[in-house]
């Protein structure tokens, strides 16, 4: 085998041995985003919070890859989210920090308590469900 051989096999097993890695890695980073993206992509309005209707400013979320962002009806947040099955986690919430009338920042403040405690997620049909581990928490229709 001549130099030039050598180095096409070289050159060829590397090529080869590259894409095999580069193909894992999309393939891994696909399995590990597919969950997410049940719901990647989906902007929705709150309807009920613990059982109550939302009675002011409407509070919405938006899931991106593995990202929230919305508006508990006064202050804008953002955070994460991880899905495994049906089961759902929400972590690394913040959010501005704007003072609304006292009604609005109490229904504010149930939106996040009841965010932080979805354990599971549901869709049936045009609604998205998030629920703690005793119940529905967070009822949500598309946003328009």
């Amino acid at each position: 085998m001549t130099l030039s051989g050598v180095m096409r096999f070289v050159l060829n097993r590397n090529t080869l041995s590259g894409l095999a890695l580069a193909s894992a890695l999309v393939a891994a980073a696909c399995a590990s985003s597919a969950p997410e993206a049940a719901l990647s992509g989906t902007r929705w309005q709150a309807q009920s919070i613990e059982g109550a209707p939302v009675a002011y400013r409407t509070p919405t979320i938006e899931f991106a890859a593995d990202r929230i962002s919305g508006t508990g009806g006064c202050n804008r947040y953002f955070g994460t989210y991880q899905i495994t099955g049906a089961q759902i986690s929400v972590g690394g919430v913040g959010s501005t920090e704007m003072a609304c009338e006292p009604v609005v920042m109490a229904q504010e403040a149930a939106f996040h308590t009841a965010l932080g405690d979805a354990r599971s997620f549901r869709r049936e049909g045009e609604t998205l469900v998030l629920a703690s581990a005793a119940g529905d928490v967070l009822v949500f229709r598309p946003a328009q």
